[in-house]
């Protein structure tokens, strides 16, 4: 009895802190200020997602792109890749990029800038050396963020 005690009050401790790192996600409003002053990129949307566990972190950032074909993608990821090696709390962690074609204020909602996403292809991932291929978003890795900004 006193071990199913212990062991409850273990599992019933790890819980907590898992759902407190849920509650200490970093504020990145100044990440997405930084992202839109990039050529090319008319704004961002960027939040950190815990897919399946709480320390399971990922970015996601949405960039809204002057030019959104396969030549104007290279060029955002190439130019948000210093800013986002540069942030503490972003670059320790794989950031997904979505594209979507405009400005930021063409759209209310996160919902209603995912609903006009640009497909990445296998073209523009293999240009930049990224292992993960054509979809929806492009998953750079802390390595890939290194080796794009030349470190």
């Amino acid at each position: 009895m006193r071990l199913l005690r212990t062991t409850l009050a273990l599992t019933i401790a790890i819980g907590a802190l898992a759902l407190a790192g849920c509650t200490s996600d970093p504020d990145l409003s100044g990440l997405e200020s930084e992202l839109a002053g990039v050529d090319g990129i008319n704004g961002a949307i960027a939040d950190t997602q815990h897919s399946g566990a709480p320390w399971n972190t990922a970015t996601v950032i949405l960039l809204f792109l002057d030019d959104s074909s396969d030549e104007g993608i290279i060029a955002s990821v190439r130019g948000a890749a210093p800013v986002l090696a540069d942030d503490a709390a972003v670059s320790r962690n794989p950031v997904s990029l979505i594209f979507i074609d405009g400005d930021r204020d063409d759209y209310d909602t996160r919902s209603s800038a995912l609903a006009d996403d640009v497909i990445v292809t296998s073209e523009v991932a293999d240009s930049l050396g990224i292992a993960a291929g054509a979809g929806e978003s492009l998953r750079l890795t802390p390595e890939d963020l290194r080796r794009l900004t030349g470190e």
